[in-house]
C-alpha cells in the first residue's frame, strides 16, 4: 500500500472524530533539502562521505543550513555542562562568523548546529531564531541520538540528530505535539495507529529510495569493472600467501555478482509505491550492501594484483595498504599527550606504547624501501605490516588493562573495563588485503582506545556524582549571547 493510502485509510478510521488530521498531516510533511551542509569534525570522529549522503536525503519545512561540529574537551568537559555550549560558541566566534547574527547575539536564522563531544560524552543542538524550537523539542532531537552515540556509531547519531530536528524545526501546527493532540481528541487510540503506520511508511519509504539510489550507483560501478577484475585475478599468483586467500575472495566475487545481478533485478522489479513496505526496504537494503561489498572488493582485488607483480601501480597499492596503520600509529602521540590522558601517559605501558609507535613508524618508511629495492617480498611486507597492528593492540590492551586496575572502586573498574571492552570489541572493517584475506580479523585502533576511555571516565564520574541527566542550556562565556540551544549527555 502507498503511503498516500496509508493516509486515506487512516484518515477513514478516523474520520468521524478527527476530520482530516491524518491528511493534513501527510500533506504537510518536509519537502525542503538542506540549503548547505557544513561539516567542522575537530574530534576526527566523523565519515563525512557518509554523513553528507545521509543529510542529502532528509527534508525539512523550510530551506536550513546544516553545520555538523565535533569537539574533544578533554576531563574538563566531564563536569562542566555547559562545556560544549561554549564550545560551539567559541568556535562559531573564532571560525565560522556566519553561524552568528548581525549584533552576534544569537544564531544565524535559517541555521541549526549538531553538535558532540565524544570526550565529554555531550551532544548539542542549536538553533537560528526563525528555527528555533522548545526544550522539550530539544531533548528529544538529543535523547534520539544517544543509542547510537553512546555505542561509538558518531556519523550514524550525527544523521539521526539531523533527521529529528528536520521534523521538529518550523513544524505546521498539524505536525506538532499540540497539533496531534487536538486531532486526537476522542480517538486518542485511532488516530494514534493511523498516525504512526502512516509515519513509518514515509520513513522506510525514504530509507528504501536512498538504499535503491545507492544500490544502482554501486552496480553500474562493479558491472563496469567486471571484466577489468576479472583480469586482475588472473595475473594474482597462486603461489603467493596472500595472493593464494585473494584468489578464495575472487571466488566469492564471481558468486556475488550473480547474486548482485539477481538482487538488482528483484530491486528494480518493485514499484516505488510499495517502498514503505518491510519486505522491500529489507529487499532493497540487501541490495544495497551486496553492491557495496563488491564494489569495495574488486578495488582490493586490483590492489592485490598491482602489489603481488610489483606492476607500474604498486606503490600506490602498497600506500593504501599501510596507510590505515601509519594513521593509527600517528595517533598514539596526541592521544598520550591530550589532557584527559594526564594520568595516563606517566604509566609504564603508556611509554613502552609511544615507542613501540616510534619505532613502527620508522619501520614503515623502511619498508616501502625495501620492497622498492626488492630486499623484501610483497607477501613479507603485508606480514610486517599485520605484526604492526598485532602489537599495537596489544600495547593499547595493556595500558587498558592499567588504566582501569588504577581505579580504587571496584564498581568504577567494572565500568571502565566493560566501556573500553565494548569499544575493543567492535568490528571494523578496511579495503585493504589484510582485512580482506583474513575477514575475522580484529585489531584494537587509537580511536577505540580513546572513545573507551571517554566513556568509561564519563560513566565512572557520572557514578561518583550523579546529575539529574536534563538538557544544560547557557554559555558561561558567551556575555550576552543568548542563542537557542541547549547540551545533554549520553
Amino acid at each position: 500500500m502507498s503511503n498516500l493510502m496509508r493516509a486515506l485509510v487512516g484518515g477513514a478510521a478516523s474520520l468521524g472524530v478527527m476530520g482530516t488530521g491524518v491528511g493534513l498531516y501527510a500533506a504537510q510533511a518536509p519537502e525542503h533539502a538542506a540549503s548547505q551542509v557544513v561539516v567542522d569534525d575537530g574530534a576526527e570522529i566523523l565519515h563525512e562521505p557518509t554523513l553528507r549522503e545521509g543529510i542529502d536525503g532528509l527534508r525539512f519545512h523550510e530551506p536550513t543550513d546544516v553545520a555538523v561540529f565535533t569537539h574533544r574537551g578533554g576531563a574538563a568537559a566531564l563536569t562542566d555542562d555547559r562545556a560544549l555550549n561554549d564550545a560551539v560558541l567559541a568556535h562559531a566566534r573564532e571560525s565560522r562568523t556566519e553561524w552568528l547574527s548581525g549584533d552576534e547575539q544569537k544564531w544565524a536564522d535559517d541555521l541549526y548546529i549538531f553538535a558532540v563531544d565524544p570526550e565529554g560524552r555531550l551532544v548539542g543542538t542549536y538553533f537560528g531564531e526563525n528555527r528555533a524550537v522548545d526544550e522539550e523539542a530539544q531533548m528529544a532531537i538529543q535523547d534520539a541520538t544517544k543509542d547510537d552515540l553512546g555505542a561509538g556509531r558518531w556519523t550514524e547519531g550525527a544523521i539521526v540528530g539531523v533527521e529529528e530536528a528536520a521534523d521538529r524545526m518550523n513544524a505546521p501546527f498539524m505536525r506538532t505535539t499540540g497539533g496531534i493532540t487536538v486531532a486526537t481528541v476522542g480517538s486518542l487510540a485511532v488516530l494514534g495507529g493511523a498516525g504512526t503506520w502512516l509515519g513509518v511508511g514515509l520513513h522506510r519509504a525514504r530509507r528504501s529510495r536512498a538504499a535503491r539510489a545507492e544500490g544502482d550507483e554501486r552496480m553500474a560501478n562493479v558491472v563496469r569493472d567486471y571484466e577489468t577484475t576479472e583480469l586482475h585475478a588472473r595475473l594474482i599468483p597462486e603461489g603467493s600467501r596472500y595472493g593464494g586467500l585473494m584468489l578464495r575472495r575472487y571466488d566469492e566475487y564471481q558468486q556475488g555478482f550473480r547474486e548482485l545481478t539477481d538482487l538488482g533485478n528483484e530491486a528494480r522489479s518493485i514499484p516505488e509505491r510499495h517502498y514503505n513496505r518491510a519486505d522491500s526496504l529489507e529487499r532493497l537494503t540487501a541490495y544495497r550492501d551486496k553492491a557495496r561489498e563488491l564494489d569495495r572488493l574488486d578495488d582490493v582485488i586490483a590492489d592485490t594484483a598491482a602489489l603481488l607483480n610489483r606492476d607500474q601501480a604498486w606503490p600506490l597499492a602498497w600506500q593504501r595498504q599501510e596507510s590505515p596503520v601509519r594513521e593509527d600509529l600517528g595517533r598514539v602521540g596526541p592521544m598520550l599527550d591530550s589532557d584527559e590522558m594526564e594520568d595516563v601517559r606517566g604509566r609504564p605501558e603508556a611509554q613502552e606504547l609511544r615507542e613501540f609507535a616510534s619505532r613502527a613508524l620508522t619501520r614503515l618508511d623502511q619498508l616501502r624501501g625495501d620492497l622498492e629495492s626488492r630486499a623484501v617480498s610483497p607477501d613479507d611486507a603485508l606480514d610486517e605490516l599485520r605484526q604492526m597492528r598485532d602489537e599495537l593492540s596489544g600495547c593499547l590492551d595493556k595500558l587498558a588493562g592499567a588504566v582501569t586496575e588504577g581505579l580504587d572502586a571496584m564498581s568504577e573498574r567494572k565500568l571502565m573495563e566493560h566501556a573500553m571492552s565494548r569499544e575493543r570489541g567492535l568490528r571494523r572493517h578496511e579495503p585493504t588485503i589484510l582485512s580482506t584475506t583474513n575477514p575475522m580479523w580484529t585489531w584494537y585502533t587509537v580511536a577505540a582506545f580513546t572513545n573507551g576511555h571517554s566513556r568509561g571516565t564519563s560513566e565512572v564520574e557520572q557514578a561518583r556524582a550523579p546529575s539529574s541527566g536534563g538538557s544544560s542550556s547557557g554559555y558561561s562565556g558567551g556575555g550576552s549571547f543568548s542563542g537557542s540551544g541547549s547540551s545533554s549527555r549520553f
